[in-house]
């Protein structure tokens, strides 16, 4: 079983890859929209951007390079650590039953598993990853056409309205297009891929141990603040097989889907339970406990689920303070104002835990900024 403190420290290496990743697409853009200098004739400035835009899709597929390879390092030492972990409490269980399982090094069939799982949101992530290369250029090109116009016009100088278009592409940041065709931040987007792979996995390798070793019960995680959907079934105990009677059935938690157990963000995860061994960990009181507990924040009473989706907005107004201020930075522009802002933010950040309770976690905040100042 993972908790959700042990899924979000699992996460930590390969999102600071990913954000250091973006943070150098956006800085290269920056820095190429200074580059342009001043605006010529339309028939120059139309070459210009083409042959501008063309070579940040190219150092964007240079990093992507890059990347890769770093993160198929990352993401191995990752799927393996979590497996490993997952059996480890399982077989502990399992064991205290009279049983004799077979950790994940010694079992084939559960290796199998995990390779399969880890192929699976390798690729996933790759294949997202590749839509950026288009995305820069894409932002690029937008951003050089908003500046031109906004200096012929007159409305502007082009230094202005390069640092204007500069903070404004930061801060919408770049996005991934999914396969639906949404578009979502790279760093969202990212962030749920490996956390679903990393869930479904183990979860598989959990549900292909319990075949193995003949059980039929298991009961799922619970945390406070979980999502509505997820405190239905939280906590409680299923029958994977339907051979136990008493019990509901373990499709009822959703699992083997992107809304259910183990799927799109869910930090959920279950284990072996065994009638007449096993306790039951979490009393109806306690799930009770767990679903009415509230908080408050500058004397507003909510739930915990709603206080960390107040929290997840503090943190992306971070990240998109500091992709400004890096970027300004990198195109040689003062970003006092913004470097400031996130000091600010932060502060109401540390405000907000100690009123709520809430852990704090700063890799959903972005990485370090460098302050110029002119």
């Amino acid at each position: 079983m993972l908790t959700p403190t042990a899924f979000d420290q699992l996460l930590v290496p390969i999102l600071d890859l990913y954000d250091d990743f973006i943070m150098s697409v956006i800085n290269d853009i920056a820095r190429r929209l200074v580059k342009t200098g001043i605006i010529t004739s339309t028939a120059a400035w139309q070459m210009n951007r083409i042959l501008e835009g063309g070579a940040v899709y190219t150092d964007v597929l240079d990093y992507i390079s890059i990347l890769t390879g770093k993160s198929s390092t990352v993401l191995a030492g990752m799927f393996t650590k979590a497996g490993v972990s997952t059996i480890t409490f399982d077989n502990r269980i399992y064991i205290a039953a009279g049983l004799k399982p077979l950790p994940i090094p010694l079992s084939p069939a559960m290796q199998q598993v995990l390779i399969a799982g880890l192929r699976k949101t390798a690729a996933e992530i790759y294949n997202l990853t590749m839509t950026t290369a288009l995305e820069a250029q894409h932002i690029f090109i937008e951003t050089l056409d908003l500046a031109y116009m906004q200096v012929t016009n007159g409305t502007m100088s082009y230094t202005q309205a390069i640092k204007a278009g500069i903070k404004e592409m930061a801060r919408k940041g770049v996005k991934i297009v999914e396969y639906n065709k949404s578009k979502d931040q790279a760093d969202v987007a990212v962030r749920r891929a490996v956390l679903t792979g990393v869930a479904q996995t183990t979860g598989n390798i959990q549900i292909y141990g319990a075949m193995e070793s003949g059980i039929d019960l298991v009961q799922t995680s619970a945390h406070i603040g979980a999502r509505p959907t997820h405190a239905e079934w939280q906590g409680k105990v299923f029958s994977v097989f339907g051979k136990t009677p008493g019990y509901p059935l373990f499709s009822e938690t959703g699992y083997g889907t992107g809304p259910g157990l183990c799927g799109w963000n869910c930090r959920h995860s279950f284990y072996p339970f065994y009638e007449g061994i096993s306790e039951n960990f979490y009393t109806e009181a306690m799930l009770d406990e767990y679903d009415d507990k509230r908080v408050k924040y500058n004397g507003v009473e909510m739930s915990v689920y709603d206080a960390s989706q107040k929290q997840r907005e503090i943190e992306r107004e971070i990240r998109k303070t500091k992709r400004e201020a890096e970027a300004l930075a990198e195109a040689g522009f003062d970003n006092t104002e913004e470097i400031d802002k996130i000091h600010g933010l932060q502060a109401r950040m540390r405000d907000f835990v100690v009123q709520t309770g809430l852990i704090r976690q700063p890799v959903r905040e972005g990485g370090k900024v460098q302050r110029v100042e002119r």
